[in-house]
């Protein structure tokens, strides 16, 4: 569940404003809705970046929505359509993709594919408190340069250390020049171990040396950067198949890999996740940068194409602002204002 509903909403407002603005103003003395106003509404949920087949399913709803209520149509009505459809895309969310498994970059331990199994069977968000952990959990974080990869880094690293926990954090982005450094400053900020063998270094060697580190200094959680470009896909998959390896042969077990994707590149994001999750094993997304764009509607693009879970997303620039990705609370977030400040100014929007 959200920690903060209130930031959501606020963080919303430019895509709540593109979609609910935008209804009102397709409803505005209308009582009943025709073919060509279906068709409207298609097109300003797509422009949000919905996607194609989020918006012509949640058209289709309304669609029968109208038929059960003689044609009468309120903006009411049909936002609680479009909620309802958007809640049930996210919760529903399955791979649509080809599973990959690190087995595929080759020299596979016997145990392998059980481990990943185990671990695709447990949930990717940080435990509650409590939780005993059964050995340092090794989390690959993968993305393109831009996307706020290493900022998010920092953000669940600090989530998991106010939960109790150790975090000790790899710079295995060795190939950017100033990924290092970047990492560097966060876990000084944060106050969390690092570990680095600096730019050009063997990114394997700096994941070797990471979990000895954390074996030796008692951290649960080491969280991997990664190097943030996109070569072709062998080439990906050499690379960050050659780092899984190590963890396999140092913990017994896959690491969990989460994709951050940048709200504002809309379906270039869709594009990027697309091509990481046929490429290497992707268990969920971080999408970051959803406070500043009017495209948020990727969130449900992603889950509807890709079947991708999006756990966590990023809603402002502080270390504390990530927050664990409800569906339920985006899609009420999603068509509801945020105070009276915003309904003061949204003239025309509920």
């Amino acid at each position: 569940m959200f920690g903060a509903i209130d930031r959501l909403r606020q963080g919303l407002r430019k895509t709540r404003d593109s979609i609910v603005g935008r209804l009102g103003e397709l409803f505005a003395g209308k009582v009943r809705l025709d073919a060509a106003t279906l068709d409207e509404i298609e097109a300003l949920l797509i422009s949000a970046d919905l996607g194609v087949k989020a918006s012509t399913r949640i058209v289709q709803s309304i669609e029968k929505r109208l038929k059960e209520t003689g044609g009468e149509a309120s903006l009411e009505g049909v936002t609680q359509v479009i909620r309802a459809d958007i809640a049930a895309i996210l919760r529903e969310a399955k791979p649509r993709v080809k599973v990959r498994s690190w087995d595929e970059a080759g020299e596979a331990p016997a145990r392998g594919r059980k481990a990943r199994a185990a671990q695709a069977a447990a949930p990717a968000a940080p435990p509650a408190d409590g939780a005993a952990p059964t050995g340092p959990r090794v989390i690959f974080v993968v993305g393109v340069n831009g996307t706020g990869k290493t900022t998010s880094i920092a953000k669940l690293a600090y989530a998991y250390q106010q939960q109790g926990h150790r975090v000790l954090l790899a710079a295995g982005d060795t190939f950017r020049a100033a990924a290092v450094e970047q990492l560097r400053i966060w876990a000084d900020r944060i106050g969390v171990d690092f570990v680095t063998q600096g730019q050009g270094a063997d990114a394997a060697a700096v994941v070797h040396d990471a979990l000895s580190a954390a074996e030796a200094r008692g951290h649960d959680i080491v969280i991997v950067d990664t190097a943030g470009r996109l070569h072709t896909k062998t080439n990906l998959m050499d690379e960050l198949g050659k780092v899984a390896r190590v963890i396999r042969r140092k913990s017994g077990r896959d690491p969990e890999t989460l994709l951050v994707v940048d709200a504002n590149t809309g379906q270039n994001g869709l594009q990027q996740a697309k091509i990481f999750a046929e490429t290497v094993p992707v268990d969920g997304l971080i999408l970051t940068k959803l406070d500043g764009t009017a495209k948020g509607g990727i969130v449900v693009a992603i889950a509807e194409t890709l079947g991708l879970p999006v756990l966590y997303v990023g809603l402002g620039e502080k270390v504390g602002d990530l927050e664990v990705f409800d569906p339920e609370t985006f899609a009420e977030a999603l068509f509801t204002l945020s105070g009276p400040e915003e309904a003061a100014d949204g003239a025309g929007r509920p």
